[in-house]
């Protein structure tokens, strides 16, 4: 694993076995405080896209404009992968505060973005039921993941085998355009990415094979809010095929 993880059941967090109940005292406190910390950024990551993807849908101008003007979503995509990027693979990046918060919030805007201008091309209808479905999905791969003996921190590997047939079944769909392969895209959309949630919400509340280290703030919240949104969008696309038969 990466070094954003430690083994949990090995002990390696803090360099040695779990054996005192003050170590554990205190590692649990840690823990707690490192979810706070998360779901707090969490909530503001969602806040901003709910109100930019509002601003994007309700606002008859300003749906006006990006259908008439591409540069603001190919500027926020551009951006976005590069800051993406960044956040993946440098772990100093991550950890380096406060620049790892302005780095997150750059990002969550340009996604925001991202997802305004692709909910205004659905009926609003179809956007405010995905909403719906979306928060109950995520509500049960929560619930799954607080109260489910099921460890999926060890099937990394599995998931990213999906993901990559996802990827590679949407890049065939560009070229044959099947209606069937793209609701079996994106039905298998939003299984994947649910089971990504319940991966990273167990990676952060540690208890499993497999926990992030607490300095994985960053880390941890972008991962979480990438699953929901991954969610949001696939299911407004299963739903929006079904609307425009």
């Amino acid at each position: 694993m990466a070094s954003r993880y430690y083994d949990e059941e090995a002990g390696l967090l803090g360099g040695g076995p779990k054996d005192s109940y003050a170590f554990e005292f205190a590692e649990r406190q840690v823990r707690h405080g490192f979810v706070r910390k998360v779901l707090g950024l969490l909530g503001t990551q969602l806040l901003i896209t709910a109100a930019v993807t509002a601003l994007f849908v309700f606002s008859v101008p300003v749906k006006t404009y990006i259908f008439t003007s591409q540069w603001p979503f190919w500027t926020a995509f551009a951006v976005s992968l590069v800051l993406i990027l960044a956040l993946s693979f440098s772990e100093n990046l991550r950890r380096s505060h406060p620049l790892n918060l302005f780095v997150l919030a750059g990002f969550t805007l340009c996604e925001a973005v991202l997802v305004g201008t692709v909910s205004a091309m659905y009926d609003t209808k179809i956007v405010l039921l995905a909403i719906g479905i979306t928060t109950v999905v995520v509500l049960g791969c929560a619930l799954f993941a607080t109260q489910s003996k099921v460890d999926l921190t060890v099937a990394n590997g599995l998931l990213m085998s999906v993901l990559l047939a996802v990827f590679a079944a949407s890049l065939l769909n560009l070229f044959i355009r099947a209606a069937w392969l793209y609701v079996g895209i994106c039905v298998a959309g939003v299984v994947l990415f649910s089971l990504y949630l319940i991966f990273d919400l167990q990676l952060l509340m540690g208890g499993h094979k497999y926990a992030l280290s607490p300095d994985e703030y960053v880390f941890a919240s972008l991962s979480i809010y990438l699953d929901i949104i991954n969610i949001f969008l696939y299911l407004l696309q299963l739903l929006g095929s079904q609307d425009s038969r």
